[in-house]
C-alpha cells in the first residue's frame, strides 16, 4: 500500500497512510483512508509522458529540417552571388583586353596596314599585317544565366575570350613594329645612298655631316629633317652653279663680242681708202679725196668706151673715165683718171 498526499485547502498537505488512522478511536474529518494498487496507477502516468515526448521529438525533427533548408538556401544563394561576382570580374578584364585591342586594331595597325609597299625594305611585312587584321573575334558570352553551373560556364567563356584577345593584340603589335621597323630600314638606306651621292654637290656640308650622324642613330625623324635640309643644300649649289655658269657664258659672249668688234674696228683701220663712182641719172660724178679739191660730173655714153663731160661749175676741163676691167692692172685705191 503506498501512501497518498491530500492537500488540504485550509493547510498543508500531510502525508497519510492508506491504512486508516485513528484518533481516540475515530477517523477526523479531513483525513480518508484510500486502499490503491500501486500498478494501474504506474500505467495512467507513463501514457502522458510518451506522448509528450514523442510530439518534442516530431516538433525538434521540424525546426531541424528548417534549419537544414534555410542554411542549404542561404549556401546555395552565396555560391550563386559569389559565381556571379566571379564572372563579372571576368567581364571587366574583358572589356579592358577588348578596348586596348580594338585601339591597336583601328589606330596603329591601320595607319601602318597604309604604307607604301615602296616605303617598305620588306613587302611582306605588310601582307602578313593586313592577314591578321582579319581574324575573327569571338562571340559575346553573357554573365545572365539562372544556375551557379550557367554562370560558371559563362564565366571560363569569358576567361577563354579575354586570353584570345590578349593574345591577338600582343601578336598584332608584333606585326606592327615589324612594319615600322622595316620602313625605317628603308628609310636609312635612302638616306645612306642620298649622303653617298652629295658628295661635294651640296653648298653646306654640315647638312650632310647632320645626315650621316641621323643616319647612325636609327633616328626617323632627325633623318627626314636632315634629308631635307641636304636636298635644299643641293638644290641651292645647283641653282647657284646654274647661275655663275650663265654669269660666265654671258661674260665670254661678251668678250667675244668685244673681241670681234675691236678686230673689225682695227681692220677698218688699216684698210686704204678706195673712191667709188656714183651715178645720178645719165651723169656720173666723182669725189677725190677731202672737200674742196675739185668737183666734177661725168656722162657715159650709152654705147662705146668714152664719155664726154659735161660742165656744171663753168669751165673745168674734162676727162674720160675707163671702165675697169677684171683683169685691170689698177691698183687697189688708185684714181683710174689720174
Amino acid at each position: 500500500m503506498d501512501r497518498i498526499m491530500i492537500l488540504d485547502a485550509d493547510g498543508p498537505a500531510d502525508p497519510i497512510s492508506c491504512e486508516p488512522k485513528k484518533q481516540g478511536g475515530q477517523m477526523t474529518e479531513k483525513e480518508e483512508t484510500f486502499e490503491l494498487s500501486s500498478e494501474p496507477m504506474e500505467e495512467k502516468t507513463k501514457k502522458p509522458h510518451r506522448g509528450r515526448a514523442v510530439a518534442i521529438i516530431a516538433v525538434a525533427v521540424i525546426a531541424l529540417l528548417a534549419a537544414g533548408g534555410i542554411v542549404w538556401k542561404t549556401h546555395t544563394d552565396r555560391l550563386m552571388a559569389e559565381a556571379k561576382a566571379d564572372c563579372a570580374a571576368a567581364s571587366e578584364r574583358l572589356h579592358v583586353a577588348t578596348t586596348a585591342y580594338n585601339a591597336l586594331l583601328n589606330g596603329k595597325a591601320a595607319s601602318m596596314a597604309k604604307t607604301d609597299v615602296k616605303s617598305v625594305k620588306d613587302a611582306k611585312t605588310l601582307d602578313v599585317l593586313s592577314k591578321a587584321m582579319k581574324a575573327s573575334t569571338p562571340k559575346t558570352v553573357s554573365c545572365k544565366a539562372d544556375s551557379r553551373d550557367a554562370v560558371v560556364t559563362a564565366t571560363k567563356a569569358i576567361t577563354a575570350n579575354t586570353a584570345w584577345y590578349w593574345t591577338h593584340g600582343k601578336s598584332l603589335n608584333r606585326l606592327v613594329n615589324a612594319v615600322e621597323t622595316s620602313k625605317l630600314d628603308k628609310t636609312v638606306d635612302d638616306a645612306n645612298a642620298l649622303y653617298k651621292q652629295t658628295d661635294g654637290k651640296v653648298a653646306d656640308d654640315k647638312t650632310r655631316a647632320s645626315l650621316l650622324d641621323a643616319i647612325k642613330k636609327r633616328d626617323a625623324d632627325a633623318i627626314a629633317k636632315a634629308v631635307k635640309e641636304v636636298n635644299e643644300s643641293k638644290t641651292a649649289k645647283e641653282k647657284a652653279d646654274a647661275e655663275a655658269k650663265a654669269k660666265a657664258e654671258q661674260e665670254a659672249a661678251a668678250a667675244a663680242a668685244a673681241a670681234q668688234q675691236q678686230a673689225q674696228a682695227s681692220q677698218s683701220q688699216s684698210a686704204p681708202q678706195r673712191q667709188t663712182p656714183s651715178y645720178s641719172g645719165g651723169s656720173q660724178s666723182q669725189s677725190q679725196g677731202s672737200s674742196g679739191s675739185g668737183s666734177g660730173t661725168g656722162r657715159r655714153p650709152s654705147s662705146g668706151g668714152s664719155s664726154s663731160s659735161t660742165n656744171t661749175g663753168g669751165a673745168s676741163p674734162g676727162w674720160s673715165v675707163p671702165t675697169p676691167s677684171d683683169g685691170g692692172t689698177g691698183l687697189p685705191g688708185s684714181d683710174p683718171g689720174l
